[in-house]
């Protein structure tokens, strides 16, 4: 660190902007947070937090502390002393202030909720230095790195999980007036306390729920496997941790996951095992006073494990031409070519690029017998004229004994051509000769489809996520595919970072990819450093085509500027908030790209 220049410490750090000091005035805790400061190349000139819309105000730590803070509220009533709390990451989640002068003052500064005030984007300050350091601190005046703070006195103080005792916030009162600083900081330990056994009374009643539900499905009449979990607990039973063992259990937690995740899902949920096995999960919600507290998962275990690896794809449906071994995907291929043998009709669910469409066209090459494969789009108009005329042809395609007749995303009808569908196929359902083949998107698919009714046969179709095993064997067919003569090949790390991806679009997306770097010359071995920025984001959301371009610009840019967030927003010509926005929209996090 370079030699300290004599005089006040802060005046030094504020004038040089490169240098901490060794005055003894300044506090070591606050010269740590200017040095760090520093190194973020924050702009003391000028306030830049991050904005984020909606922060999340169910969270445990958000619950506890909103009464606490109303209450205090009430008490401070009139006195230029406002209140606020922030998440681990210094999120403001709340802010209750009620001296009109001070509010107007906190939003010329952004302290207001949705902002960010870590140290990183604002540099010292209560907040920020509190979650930064661990320790409760007084910031006061001068001590904010940033110009605009510097007429504020925030005392911060980290709340902690009241078990794990992991940082998950931190709680914060700032003030215009210079008065005894011992005073403000006692006030915010007490809240901080406060706000700390509220979490753990949540926390409890919260687990002690689950728990309840867990053990009343252990102990029923006819109990079995049992899986209960939310974000902080998981929990089986002897009878389904004997059952359901190493790649098995990964898999089922992983769906098990995905299943609690989505707050509307009831019923029923068959997965298929790495061993070959059949899980049948049974789910319930866990609710106590309005909240979620877990979902429990009774456990039906079918078939026995394979005695050897499960058989590959390639031997396995040698006749249809299609790659991929995991259980998830033989066993869709199996009950679609069961139901088109058998002339059902037949609803193929699944999400974007599942491979849907490559599915029946394997299986019609391979088992149509000379029969016609008529693909139909929803119309793009819905006028009667349209409506008539697309459904007149739906009824003379299914007329011809020698025609399989594919509606391709027929979640895209609207209600009305919806309803108008169905009424025709409930009347040709004795009739027709043709076979009908449907395909949906599962989001767009509930429980009471009457469409899906109408069909003899529904069959999901996995995600690529659910498929880990099925991207080296995809990758490899792609590469010969675009590279018949056989000389490319995939780096190990490589293909560990594509298996991490979540792939939101799918096979189409991972078979984009593998093109693109097919067609560069220069790439003989795939490695990390050739996979394209797409391969290092975390989002699930399928993106339009300006959303892709936007966060590859991104990508890249964070890339080339060894992932410093504020020059590539300099490059792209946007503030930093707004980078750190469309980071958090796209999944991308800054450290994974180095």
């Amino acid at each position: 660190m370079p030699r300290p220049q004599p005089g006040s410490a802060l005046t030094a750090a504020r004038e040089l902007y490169q240098e901490a000091t060794k005055d003894p005035s300044a506090r070591p805790l606050v010269v740590a947070s200017w040095q760090r400061s520093i190194e973020y190349e924050v702009k003391s000139s000028c306030i830049d937090a991050p904005y984020f819309e909606n922060p999340n105000l169910e969270s445990p730590l958000a619950r506890a502390a909103l009464p606490i803070l109303n209450r205090l509220h009430e008490q401070l009533a009139d006195d230029p002393v406002s209140t606020m709390v922030t998440d681990r990451n210094g999120v403001v989640l709340s802010r209750m202030v009620s001296h009109e002068a001070l509010t107007t003052r906190l939003n010329r500064v952004q302290l207001a909720p949705g902002h960010v005030f870590a140290e990183r984007y604002v540099g010292t300050n209560g907040i920020g230095t509190a979650l930064a350091s661990g320790r409760p601190v007084m910031i006061a005046g001068s001590e904010h790195y940033v110009e605009a703070l510097r007429d504020f006195h925030c005392a911060a103080v980290p709340i902690l999980h009241p078990i794990r005792r992991t940082t998950l916030g931190a709680f914060n009162l700032t003030t215009v007036r210079q008065g005894s600083a011992g005073m403000l900081m006692a006030l915010a330990r007490s809240v901080a306390a406060q706000i700390e056994s509220e979490i753990a009374a949540i926390s409890s009643r919260r687990e002690r729920a689950l728990f309840q539900d867990y053990m009343d499905a252990c102990s029923s009449v006819r109990p079995g496997p049992v899986l209960a979990l939310n974000r902080d607990v998981v929990m089986m039973n002897e009878q389904l941790r004997s059952a359901v063992t190493g790649p098995d259990q990964h898999a089922l937690l992983d769906h098990a996951r995905e299943v609690a995740d989505d707050p509307r899902f009831q019923g029923t949920r068959n997965i298929a095992l790495p061993s070959g096995r059949v899980a049948e999960l049974r789910v319930s919600r866990s609710r106590r006073e309005d909240s979620d507290a877990g979902t429990i998962f009774r456990v039906r275990v079918i078939g026995r494990p394979q005695s050897g690896p499960v058989v590959s794809a390639g031997a396995t449906r040698s006749g249809l031409g299609l790659v991929g071994s995991s259980p998830q995907w033989l066993s869709a291929v199996a009950e679609t070519e069961a139901a088109f043998v058998a002339g059902s009709w037949l609803h193929l669910v699944g999400e974007a690029g599942v491979g849907k469409r490559t599915l029946i066209e394997a299986i019609h090459r391979a088992r149509g017998a000379g029969r016609r494969l008529e693909k139909m789009e929803a119309p793009l108009s819905e006028s009667p004229q349209a409506a008539e005329q697309w459904l007149r042809n739906v009824r003379e395609l299914l007329a011809e004994p020698s025609n399989v007749v594919v509606l391709r995303d027929v979640h895209l009808l609207g209600d009305l051509l919806r309803r108008q569908l169905r009424s025709l196929l409930t009347q040709l359902g004795g009739t027709a000769t043709g076979q009908l083949v449907m395909t949906s998107q599962p989001s767009m698919v509930t429980t009471e489809d009457e469409l899906d009714r109408l069909c003899g046969a529904s069959v999901e179709v996995p995600p690529l996520r659910h498929r880990y095993g099925d991207i080296e064997h995809l990758v490899r067919f792609f590469l010969l595919k675009y590279r018949p003569s056989g000389e490319s090949s995939c780096a190990p790390d490589a293909l560990a970072m594509l298996q991490r991806c979540s792939w939101p679009e799918n096979v189409r997306q991972l078979e984009s990819v593998i093109r693109g770097l097919a067609r560069r010359p220069s790439v003989r071995t795939m490695r990390v450093e050739d996979l394209p920025p797409e391969c290092r984001v975390s989002s699930h959301k399928v993106l339009t085509t300006i959303e892709a371009l936007e966060r590859d610009a991104i990508l890249r840019g964070l890339m080339d500027r060894n992932s410093n967030v504020q020059r590539t927003a300099q490059d792209l010509g946007i503030s930093r908030a707004t980078m750190y926005r469309k980071m958090r929209r796209y999944g991308i996090v800054p450290s994974s790209l180095t």
